[in-house]
């Protein structure tokens, strides 16, 4: 309802992300083509942060281009792909050649095609098996957290999501300050999404959600991946409560 109202006379193309990359909750994709496919506007959606962790089928999802990255699964960084469907017709990113169908000049990343493709193959075969574990690690690390951390509350969707994606609010803690003690203890989360890096503002997505100020500058983001062991799970529990608990002290002390 909310993309039809913002819809104009002249509204030529809506771009929406399959799954949010700091919550991993899915959009409605399939429902919001249907619109515009109704409408006769063209749709794109970014796929990268769901491409490789579930199925994605370009006539289900009714869009007109999707795009796609080979990072999320383990490919090369730097390559990309972009789906267009037959008949929609876009103009050359970078003019010139005629590589890429004449969309993009310039010679080809073959070696990094090459391992984009060969990512995208083993991430199909493993899809299910990799899908199974993760949420296994991710529902190990909810308890735990929840078993250490009094007040610690979840932003993503229990059922429904991408497989891997929490972000969690630590009580009384500081997401930026718990990062430093974290990366001083070997461990890498963020507090957002890797675009939204180096910004001083709380995430504009925390807070169309309804979370308070105080809680999105508590929210960290924890990304799992099919190298992910049990241990370190444990682990990442024992130290995300002990840089809490640090920070909750050092709180109260200056307050």
């Amino acid at each position: 309802e909310t993309l039809k109202d913002a819809l104009r006379d002249d509204t030529i193309l809506v771009s929406v992300m399959t799954a949010n990359n700091e919550l991993g909750c899915l959009q409605p994709i399939s429902e919001i083509g249907a619109i515009l496919r109704e409408r006769g506007i063209l749709f794109h959606t970014d796929a990268v942060q769901a491409f490789g962790k579930i199925p994605i089928d370009a006539a289900a999802l009714k869009a007109d281009l999707i795009s796609m990255s080979a990072h999320k699964i383990y490919g090369p960084k730097g390559v990309g792909a972009l789906y267009i469907a037959r008949g929609t017709q876009i103009g050359p990113f970078i003019a010139g050649g005629s590589q890429e169908r004449g969309l993009r000049a310039g010679t080809e990343n073959v070696a990094g095609i090459v391992g984009f493709a060969k990512a995208a193959e083993l991430a199909a075969a493993e899809m299910t098996e990799n899908a199974k574990k993760i949420t296994a690690l991710s529902e190990k690390l909810r308890r735990g957290l929840e078993d250490r951390l009094d007040g610690c509350s979840f932003h993503q969707p229990e059922k429904g999501g991408i497989p891997g994606l929490l972000s969690v609010s630590l009580p009384g803690a500081e997401a930026e300050s718990a990062l430093v003690l974290l990366d001083m203890a070997g461990i890498a989360v963020s507090a957002g999404s890797a675009c939204e890096s180096g910004a001083v503002e709380s995430s504009h997505v925390l807070k169309a959600i309804g979370l308070s100020e105080t809680e999105a500058r508590s929210t960290i983001r924890i990304s799992l991946g099919r190298e992910n062991t049990e241990e370190e799970i444990d682990r990442l529990c024992e130290e995300i409560s002990r840089v809490t608990k640090r920070l909750q002290a050092l709180r109260a002390h200056r307050f």
